[in-house]
C-alpha cells in the first residue's frame, strides 16, 4: 500500500472526507464546507463525495454535504472555465518512467490510477479538466499493452501551480510510493501549450530477448521478413483499414546474440499492439511472446515551443466565447518542422 511509505500530504479537508469511509463520526458540516472553500477545493470535494458516496458510513451526512457543495462546485467550474486561458499559474509536467519486472502486468489504466494515487498522497494538486464531470489532468503518452515493458514511457500532468520542491526531491518521494517495477526517471516542466507526446512520436525502439525455444524460428522468420518487399498483415474483419504492410512499419531489425532490436513507426500506427505485430511476423500468437521492452521513443521537435506568442494568453476576449461554448480556440496549428528528432528515454538528463 502506498500509504505505508509516509503520511499523506493531501489537503486536510479532503482527508477528512476519506475518514468517513471508516465509519468515524462526521465533523461539523458548516466547518467542513468552510475548510473546503478556504482551500479552493470545492470541485475536488464534490467529485470525491461522488466516488465515496456508496461506501460511506454516514450516508445522510454525505448527502447533505454533496447537496450543499453541488451549486458551489458548478459556480467554481464556470469561473475556472472563463479564466482558463488566462491562468498563468498552472504548469505542465511531462514525467518519464520505466515499467519493468513485476509491473509488466499493468495496463495503461492501471498505471494511470497508480500515478493519480501517488500524486494525491504527495500533495501534488492536479488541475481538473473542463468536462461535465471534471477529471484530473493526467494523460498517458503512448499506449503500451499488458506484457510489454517500457524504459521511456511518459505521462503529462497539469498541476495547479509549480511545486515548491525540486524535481529530484519530487521523483524520490513519488518513487518511494510507487509499486515495484515502476520508477520515474525524468521530470520536465513545459509550457501548457506544449504538444502531447502522441503528436510528436516518430519511432518506438524495441528490445526482445528471445527465449531459447524461439531462437531458431525467430531468426528464420526475421530473415524472410527482411528479404520480402511486402509483408501484409490482415488484422481481422472488424478493422476497416484493411491489411497493414509491416515492411512500412517495422524497420532497423538487428541481432545481437539472442537479442533482437527493431523500430516501429509511430505516425499513424500508435494503436497497433507491438506483441501482435511481432507475432504476425513470426507466425505465433501474441501471448507467446514475452520479454519485449520499449527502450526509447524518438520525437520530432515541438514547433509550438518556438511560437510562444501564438499560444500565450493576451486578451481575454479572444477566448471567452470559445471557452464558454466548450469548443476551445479556433487556432489552426501547422507543424512543418523538419529538424532532427529528439529521443525520449532514460538516458536523457533530468531537469
Amino acid at each position: 500500500m502506498m500509504e505505508e511509505y509516509g503520511p499523506s500530504r493531501e489537503p486536510a479537508c479532503l482527508q477528512v472526507l476519506r475518514t468517513l469511509m471508516a465509519g468515524l463520526p462526521p465533523p461539523d458540516l458548516d466547518a467542513t464546507i468552510d475548510a473546503i472553500l478556504t482551500d479552493n477545493l470545492v470541485e475536488e470535494a464534490g467529485e470525491l463525495l461522488r466516488s465515496l458516496r456508496r461506501e460511506a458510513g454516514n450516508k445522510a451526512w454525505m448527502e447533505s454535504l454533496a447537496s450543499r457543495l453541488a451549486p458551489l462546485a458548478l459556480k467554481a467550474q464556470h469561473r475556472r472555465s472563463a479564466r482558463w486561458q488566462l491562468d498563468t499559474q498552472r504548469v505542465l509536467i511531462r514525467f518519464c518512467y520505466a515499467k519493468d519486472d513485476g509491473a509488466v502486468g499493468f495496463d495503461d489504466g492501471d498505471l494511470h490510477a497508480i500515478f493519480l494515487h501517488a500524486f494525491r498522497l504527495e500533495g501534488l494538486h492536479l488541475l481538473l479538466d473542463l468536462g461535465k464531470r471534471p477529471r484530473p489532468l493526467l494523460t498517458v503518452g503512448l499506449p503500451l499493452p499488458v506484457g510489454v515493458g517500457g524504459l521511456a514511457e511518459s505521462m503529462d500532468a497539469v498541476l495547479r501551480q509549480e511545486p515548491k520542491d525540486g524535481p529530484a526531491d519530487l521523483m524520490a518521494r513519488l518513487n518511494q510510493r510507487l509499486p515495484e517495477g515502476v520508477r520515474i526517471h525524468q521530470w520536465l516542466a513545459l509550457p501548457g501549450y506544449a504538444s502531447p507526446v502522441s503528436d510528436l512520436a516518430i519511432l518506438s525502439r524495441w528490445r526482445w530477448e528471445v527465449p531459447p525455444e524461439f531462437k531458431a524460428l525467430a531468426r528464420g522468420k526475421i530473415a524472410s521478413f527482411l528479404e520480402a518487399s511486402c509483408w501484409l498483415w490482415d488484422r481481422g474483419p472488424s478493422l476497416r483499414d484493411g491489411p497493414v504492410d509491416l515492411r512500412n512499419v517495422v524497420s532497423e531489425l538487428l541481432w545481437e546474440d539472442s537479442v533482437l532490436y527493431f523500430s516501429t513507426r509511430m505516425e499513424g500506427y500508435q494503436a497497433i499492439n507491438p506483441l501482435k505485430m511481432l507475432g504476425a511476423i513470426l507466425g505465433v500468437e501474441a501471448p507467446c511472446i514475452v520479454g519485449l521492452v520499449r527502450t526509447a521513443v524518438d520525437l520530432k521537435p515541438d514547433s509550438r515551443l518556438g511560437q510562444a506568442e501564438r499560444f500565450q494568453p493576451k486578451l481575454k476576449n479572444m477566448y471567452e466565447d470559445a471557452v464558454l461554448l466548450g469548443g476551445g480556440s479556433n487556432i489552426i496549428l501547422v507543424d512543418d518542422d523538419d529538424d532532427e528528432p529528439i529521443q525520449l528515454g532514460p538516458q536523457s538528463e533530468t531537469t
